[in-house]
């Protein structure tokens, strides 16, 4: 119950209860939001970037993973991102986007399915589940590295190349040439 998970991170602050950071981070965001808040669909803004320290940036409107220097950090795409109510409380459904909520991560409909970026505002997608289905990715924490799970194509995941400045997309059998795990970081 929303109760238990205030009590829960109340006593994370406290130092009794040993957690990682993105645990912490992802009961402070639901609990400072608030559960009215919360359903109503407040949008976050947070920064992604993938186990090998690649950041995110748009080129020729493809989302690229790549090492930006201190010149190009302001190229760095910031991630805004909306709990799907339509998903109800199963798994953590969000949609993914940047430019402040007006270009939408998607996966395309057919097979092998491939990421796009579609001009769509946000805050219209999580009013319908099966329009927002293919925006759809269920976030899962393991070891403090997140990863997103395609609602529309189960086992597909959002993934970078291990190779710098190449696009992110979709992958069903991660290994070594595409990784799978990202940090997730808030930001104001």
């Amino acid at each position: 119950t929303w109760g238990e998970m205030v009590n829960l991170l109340h006593t994370m602050e406290s130092g009794r209860y040993s957690t990682n950071k993105s645990t912490f981070f992802l009961l402070s965001v639901l609990c400072a939001a608030g559960n009215e808040t919360w359903a109503q669909g407040v949008v976050f803004k947070s920064r992604l970037w993938d186990v090998n320290q690649k950041s995110l940036y748009l080129q020729n409107n493809e989302l690229i993973a790549g090492y930006l220097q201190a010149p190009n950090s302001a190229l760095e795409e910031k991630i805004f991102w909306i709990r799907n109510r339509a998903f109800g409380q199963e798994h953590f459904p969000v949609i993914l986007s940047i430019q402040g909520g007006k270009s939408s991560l998607a996966c395309s409909p057919g097979s092998p399915p491939e990421l796009q970026l579609e001009s769509v505002n946000i805050t219209d997608l999580c009013k319908d589940k099966e329009v927002s289905t293919r925006f759809t990715f269920f976030m899962s924490n393991k070891g403090g590295v997140w990863r997103f799970e395609s609602a529309a194509h189960p086992g597909w995941f959002l993934c970078t190349s291990s190779k710098a400045n190449e696009p992110i997309g979709l992958i069903n059998n991660p290994g070594s040439s595409h990784l799978v795990d990202f940090y997730f970081q808030p930001e104001s």
